[in-house]
């Protein structure tokens, strides 16, 4: 997962075109104030693009903390849904409530960010 987030990142840093680099270099402009005024700017679609996807996988990880919490107060919201399954019984109302209640957050999100996560997805797509 993680190498594809590399990989739409370094699709989008080609697509910006150097001529930006080159004027803001005959400008007077040092390599911060290129990458603050020219790449940041143009890679925020990208870049939120790949919060969210992180945010996601985050946000559902069940692995690890399964492996490395121990103390029922530092459960994550997927460890706390695994309560609800027994070995004999499974309380399938509390534990579908709980699965709704879990992917608000992440429903809201993406209502609120929608236009960003698009936009990123497509930007290093067509060749400029």
């Amino acid at each position: 997962m993680r190498t594809q987030l590399g990989f739409l990142l370094r699709l989008m840093y080609p697509t910006i075109p150097k001529g930006l680099f080159e004027a803001s270099c005959i400008d007077g402009s040092n390599n911060w104030k290129m990458y603050t005024s020219i790449a940041l700017p143009l890679s925020l679609p990208s870049l939120s693009a790949t919060a969210i996807f992180l945010f996601v996988m985050h946000w559902n990880d069940l692995l690890y903390p399964l492996l490395f919490i121990t103390k029922d107060e530092y459960k994550t919201l997927p460890l706390g849904l695994l309560e609800f399954q027994g070995q004999y019984m499974t309380n399938f109302p509390m534990l579908f409530t709980g699965v709704m209640i879990a992917s608000a957050p992440m429903i809201i999100a993406y209502v609120f960010l929608q236009r960003y996560f698009i936009a990123g997805m497509t930007a290093g797509s067509v060749k400029g």
